[in-house]
């Protein structure tokens, strides 16, 4: 089994309780009740005007096998509120892939040993980096299936951290494809020359 992005976890939850500590820990020892809002106020911001709209971005998972792909479903935001909520019932959509019709791939896919990497000389910005390739790079699978919905799944934060064996992974996704009934776009390596 393939699988690709990352699982959405309590990350979002706990990382806005730790904002909100701040203004709580002041609140305790200041004893200002409104500080108490303050950090309700962080904590609310943190979770819904940061993770809220970027949960794709951040955790756009999706996993295949020979006949299956499973995806997480973030087209919706009480989707998105469900798995930052109850990370742990997220129920991956199931979709066939004898009903993709076409797939077209998205965003620059370059040779991994052409890509220029920047020397990573703080922890901050070796973090800093793999984000920033997924904001600049976004490369996404449109799946558009016979029944006329449109399906989009995420490499770009497999390809930000490891480009190598993402391609390797999306080469053996598509080597596992019928290729008379499914069109390919835009992956120059696909029955051309691989990659890796």
């Amino acid at each position: 089994m393939l699988k690709f992005g990352k699982k959405v976890t309590y990350r979002p939850i706990l990382v806005s309780f730790y904002y909100a500590l701040i203004p709580l820990i002041a609140a305790i020892y200041t004893q200002w009740p409104i500080m108490y809002l303050v950090g309700l106020a962080v904590f609310l911001t943190v979770l819904f005007v940061y993770y809220l709209p970027n949960l794709p971005l951040i955790f756009n998972y999706w996993e295949t096998d020979e006949d299956m792909i499973r995806y997480n479903n973030m087209t919706s935001y009480k989707r998105r509120i469900s798995m930052i909520l109850l990370p742990h019932k997220n129920q991956l959509v199931t979709i066939n892939k004898k009903d993709i019709q076409s797939i077209t791939v998205t965003g620059k896919i370059n040779d991994p040993d052409e890509i220029t990497t920047p020397i990573q000389v703080t922890g901050y910005y070796a973090v800093l980096t793999p984000i920033l390739s997924m904001i600049k790079n976004p490369i996404t699978l449109n799946l558009i299936m016979k029944n006329g919905q449109k399906i989009e799944l995420s490499v770009s934060r497999d390809f930000a951290y490891n480009n190598k064996k993402t391609i390797e992974k999306l080469n053996q996704f598509f080597d596992s494809l019928d290729d008379t009934q499914i069109k390919i776009n835009n992956y120059p390596n696909h029955n051309n020359v691989s990659l890796n």
